[in-house]
């Protein structure tokens, strides 16, 4: 697990230190101890596991005070141990991960504590290249849904498939061809006739994208109704200011590309003890 992740990080961190740091050439043979220190109030705390991971890399020993999912009021929230060099070599990309995925997974329970109700909140694929399932871990570590992981993982038919495959009904009848029984069909729709085209046709999950709170629960409830067991997504134009308009007990997911692409960064510093 986290094994390209390991990898691209390190890429990053021997980038950065290029042939050498200049400033800490001098240090490459002192031990020294640190403290990672949280500086803001209160958070939900996301990335110990691959900075554990990353870490033993560099032959650096850490114990950290939390795990990953932890609520965190602040202070200090682990010790490292090591070669002086190393650990600042990698100083920034590891403060610079936990900043990003305590901040994705801080702002997933803030929104998730404020519903009332059975709809689940989950991620969507707007993720950063390379980071994403560092994302998508910090979604689940604040109490969200990871949506799908990866293109294969479900079969999702978008707009333009719809296009390309010449409507919604030759769409789904297409991909049924390479449907496992492990996976589900997903379809994007942005209107009743093809919502309901669709559920005849026997997908999955029906994903609303870019209605309106109001027309979203009455198309929700015409579906639920007469096909109780699909699964009902909304999303598209979501964010942290209307998504509990969407909260219904017809609407299964709400799906936010806004709990990764629009984060407040935690703040982490490192402070060498000797």
């Amino acid at each position: 697990m986290f094994e390209y992740e390991i990898k691209l990080l390190k890429e990053w961190i021997e980038k950065d230190n290029s042939f050498f740091d200049i400033a800490s050439y001098e240090l490459r043979n002192k031990e020294t101890t640190a403290e990672i220190i949280l500086k803001n109030f209160n958070i939900v705390l996301s990335g110990i596991e691959i900075i554990e991971k990353l870490l033993k890399e560099y032959e650096i020993k850490a114990e950290f005070y939390f795990k990953d999912g932890d609520f965190v009021e602040n202070g200090i929230i682990g010790k490292l141990r090591g070669n002086a060099y190393n650990i600042l070599i990698v100083e920034r990309t590891m403060l610079n991960i936990l900043s990003l995925m305590s901040a994705v997974a801080t702002k997933t329970y803030t929104l998730i504590s404020k519903i009332d109700g059975k709809t689940r909140l989950a991620a969507t694929r707007k993720i950063f290249p390379g980071l994403g399932n560092l994302e998508k871990m910090a979604v689940l570590h604040g109490g969200g849904d990871s949506h799908r992981w990866n293109l294969s993982e479900s079969i999702m038919i978008k707009d333009n498939h719809i296009k390309l495959y010449g409507g919604v009904e030759n769409a789904i009848n297409v991909v049924k061809k390479y449907k496992s029984f492990t996976k589900k069909i997903e379809i994007e729709v942005e209107n009743e006739t093809n919502a309901f085209l669709a559920a005849k046709n026997n997908v999955d999950i029906i994903m609303l994208d870019n209605f309106d709170s109001k027309n979203a629960k009455k198309l929700a409830k015409k579906l639920k109704r007469e096909y109780p067991k699909i699964i009902i997504e909304v999303s598209g134009g979501i964010n942290e200011n209307n998504y509990l308009e969407y909260v219904d007990d017809n609407i299964d997911i709400i799906s936010m590309g806004k709990l990764t692409t629009e984060v407040k960064y935690i703040d982490f510093s490192l402070e060498i003890e000797n």
